[in-house]
């Protein structure tokens, strides 16, 4: 019975992949698009094809795990979250996968983060409320600037009307609720610390749900984007790590 369910719902799956490949190659309507139409055929070809190969490995992964339904059902969710947010940035021209993952290694060689568990990343948290920036000395040179300032849109509208999933599947989950409350304290305050956000991901999300790839992602991006802050806007001198006062002296 169990391999009966597992085979009809790699079906489904299937299916919805090949409906958001086709939506992908014939119409954009679901994501922002910038420069995508400045793109070679033979770009767009590989987009779709890198897409699919992506997809259907993951989903792969996820049939033969051992997971329960309600699990399973979870983890394609992240899965088909995590392919609208690399198309969001694809269509601006940026992998941003491998982008993030060059800047993670960037975190481990700085040492930053000590691996990249969750555990590692609840400590740089910690790391950061308590210093405010990253500790340098920050190496970094190259910023991109697509990744600085664009925020991903529609990420739930296309997981939905692209991939037929239920919308409450995408509420639901925990790191959509820890989205819904920074929302509302946007809505009340407008302006909020990054450390509020980092710490609702420290305090309620587990190490497991950290090293879900779209959640690492949403996370890395948001670490990316501090990183380049703490660099050039910051009230110490990132050369010498010394404050101005003590620079006078």
């Amino acid at each position: 019975m169990k391999k009966q369910k597992t085979k009809s719902s790699f079906i489904l799956t299937t299916s919805k992949l090949n409906k958001y490949l086709r939506t992908q190659k014939n119409s954009k309507r679901y994501s922002i698009q910038v420069q995508s139409n400045n793109l070679s055929s033979s770009k767009k070809n590989n987009k779709i094809s890198m897409l699919k190969q992506k997809v259907f490995f993951l989903l792969l992964l996820l049939l033969f795990a051992c997971q329960t339904s309600e699990e399973v059902k979870e983890s394609e969710t992240y899965t088909y979250l995590e392919v609208c947010f690399e198309d969001y940035y694809l269509n601006y021209d940026v992998e941003i996968t491998p982008l993030l993952n060059e800047f993670e290694l960037l975190l481990l060689n700085e040492g930053h983060i000590a691996d990249t568990t969750g555990a590692a990343y609840k400590m740089l948290i910690d790391t950061l409320a308590e210093n405010d920036y990253f500790k340098t000395p920050l190496k970094k040179e190259d910023f991109n600037n697509v990744a600085l300032y664009k925020n991903p849109a529609s990420i739930i509208q296309c997981a939905t009307q692209v991939f037929g999933i239920d919308s409450t599947k995408v509420t639901q989950l925990n790191f959509s609720k820890i989205g819904q409350q920074i929302n509302a304290k946007i809505e009340k305050n407008k302006d909020i610390s990054i450390h509020y956000i980092l710490n609702l991901y420290k305090t309620k999300l587990s190490d497991e749900e950290i090293r879900i790839p779209y959640v690492k992602q949403s996370l890395l991006i948001l670490l990316y984007r501090w990183y380049f802050k703490s660099k050039y806007d910051r009230e110490i001198d990132i050369e010498k790590n010394i404050s101005p006062k003590s620079k006078s002296k």
